[in-house]
């Protein structure tokens, strides 16, 4: 008969990647680690509605010829978007559809870098790749502030309609935690105010209207 002893049990067991596997199936997502948040840029110019409206990014058709900024969602800013030190920015999906031509254009500190997008009129892309744009290809180390800049150029006959989506990883590079606060802007009288991170309907304490900001800060898995 064999001989019976306890054993000291160590460590958790085999990992399971189930659920990572299957959503990797099912749909592309994003999966953000503890030090990552998520940031998104939108812009969307339509007839639809008067302005202001209670959206920030929902703005008026960019005529012919004409370029605009893209917001931060969360906060109701335009772009440029800035990146403390000790962290960086990482451009990893994008998407849009615009009623005409359009060209999207990165710019880093100022400086033009990269096109995200170029597309004719009535298209819908939308685009996830391996390698994105990202500040670390720049500052490996995260020891700078910088600045980003996303602006669409209307390069069609007529006025543009549509909407343009850009999702970002926030990520802290050996740095403290995140802020519990956000600076927003209000659209109707343009004025900017601290709230809490997690803010979604802010009364503006200038004007007193009510608009929508987005709260990004829960979001782990997509």
């Amino acid at each position: 008969m064999a001989e019976t002893f306890p054993v000291e049990q160590r460590g958790i067991g085999k990992p399971d990647y189930s659920r990572e596997v299957s959503s990797s199936i099912q749909r592309a997502g994003y999966y953000l680690k503890y030090p990552q948040q998520l940031v998104v840029f939108g812009y969307v110019p339509t007839d639809e509605v008067a302005h202001p409206y209670a959206i920030p990014w929902v703005q008026p058709v960019l005529g012919a010829g004409l370029s605009h900024r893209l917001y931060d969602v969360s906060t109701g800013l335009i772009s440029p978007y800035a990146v403390p030190a000790g962290y960086s920015l990482s451009l990893i999906e994008r998407h849009w559809c615009t009623s005409e031509d359009v060209e999207m254009w990165l710019y880093l500190d100022g400086l033009l870098i990269a096109c995200p997008g170029l597309t004719s009129a009535g298209q819908q892309v939308s685009l996830n790749p391996v390698y994105g744009y990202s500040t670390l290809v720049f500052d490996p180390t995260a020891t700078s502030a910088h600045t980003i800049d996303l602006v669409v150029r209307n390069r069609g006959l007529g006025a543009v309609e549509g909407g343009i989506t850009y999702a970002c990883i926030l990520e802290a590079v050996g740095t403290p935690p995140f802020p519990t606060t956000k600076n927003c802007q209000c659209p109707f009288c343009t004025h900017q105010q601290l709230v809490k991170v997690e803010a979604v309907k802010i009364t503006c304490e200038n004007c007193g209207e009510l608009y929508f900001v987005q709260d990004l800060t829960q979001i782990k898995k997509l």
